[in-house]
């Protein structure tokens, strides 16, 4: 049975229970250049826990993640 996580509030079926990073940024259609930040739910404010390519995630359906661009500068 999948597994539905929220990447960027996508909607995304996880085809198993654990993943790494970039696992999941893949399933999201996002590459290494992809930042992956685990969410503690939708509003997260604090900016989420980051979640490193080889670093294996155990996963809930619920679970939110953040994928930002791993270069940002944001205005620099």
């Amino acid at each position: 049975m999948a597994i539905e996580i929220f990447v960027n509030r996508l909607k995304r079926e996880a085809p198993q229970e654990q993943m790494t990073g970039a696992q999941i940024l893949a399933l999201a259609d996002f590459g290494s250049d992809h930042d992956l930040f685990k969410l503690q739910g939708e509003g997260d404010r604090t900016g989420g826990t980051q979640i490193a390519p080889t670093e294996t995630v155990h996963l809930k359906s619920g679970d939110h993640f953040r994928a930002i661009p791993g270069n940002r500068n944001f205005g620099r």
